[in-house]
């Protein structure tokens, strides 16, 4: 008869042990606001910061018609302008290629990568030699628009060949006709506007100007 009791108070002790160990379990060491499992605290690892180098370019074009057009580079590590033990290179130089100054000059039209080596550290940025717009006219075209209409502007450049995406097309009044950047103008309320076109590369620009009705 003993023996029944003692099993039946081992059970019953188990049992509830195997509750709290639950209990604990699923609360994460906590009973109420009590923690009964104590964890040291990870120390989070510092986060190594890695110097930074940068090649900036004085000119994002050059001119393949004028040989004597070059760029400069500026490396800089840190924000810090690195001059010593600094090597560069042209990933085509038929297109770019450095002389003895470490300058850039444009050979023929396209597109180079150039690279700046550091201390084992490269940084590259992207250079374009193209052929300069000489001039630009605003073929004919409509001088009015509906609202709620397009019209395609018609530009004309010289020479043919000429690169055109140094361009960018403005409204004098977004508010009576706005522009894309393919030229294509919108009207939006009635009203007078001027859409300009500006050339970044010969810093010059072409206006026309427009009439919305409605």
């Amino acid at each position: 008869m003993k023996t029944k009791i003692a099993l039946k108070i081992s059970i019953c002790i188990f049992v509830i042990i195997a509750i709290a160990s639950l209990v604990l379990v699923l609360n994460k060491g906590h009973i109420g606001s009590y923690a009964l499992v104590y964890s040291e605290p990870v120390e989070e690892e510092e986060e190594q910061i890695l110097p930074q180098l940068k090649l900036e370019l004085s000119d994002e074009y050059l001119s393949s018609k004028n040989k004597k057009e070059t760029a400069t580079m500026t490396v800089t590590i840190d924000n810090e302008i690195v001059t010593e033990g600094v090597t560069f290179s042209s990933s085509d130089e038929e297109i770019v290629k450095i002389n003895d100054d470490n300058e850039l000059v444009a050979v023929s039209d396209g597109k180079a990568t150039i690279t700046a080596n550091y201390d084992g550290m490269d940084a590259t940025a992207d250079i374009r030699v193209i052929t300069p717009i000489k001039s630009m006219t605003f073929t004919s075209t409509n001088s009015t628009i509906r609202v709620g209409k397009d019209l395609q502007m018609k530009l004309k450049v010289s020479p043919s060949d000429a690169y055109i995406d140094t361009l960018t097309y403005t409204s004098s009044d977004e508010e009576i006709a706005t522009v894309d950047a393919s030229g294509i103008v919108t009207g939006v309320a009635p009203g007078k506007v001027t859409i300009t076109v500006y050339d970044s590369y010969t810093d010059t620009e072409k206006s026309v100007k427009l009439t919305i009705k409605k």
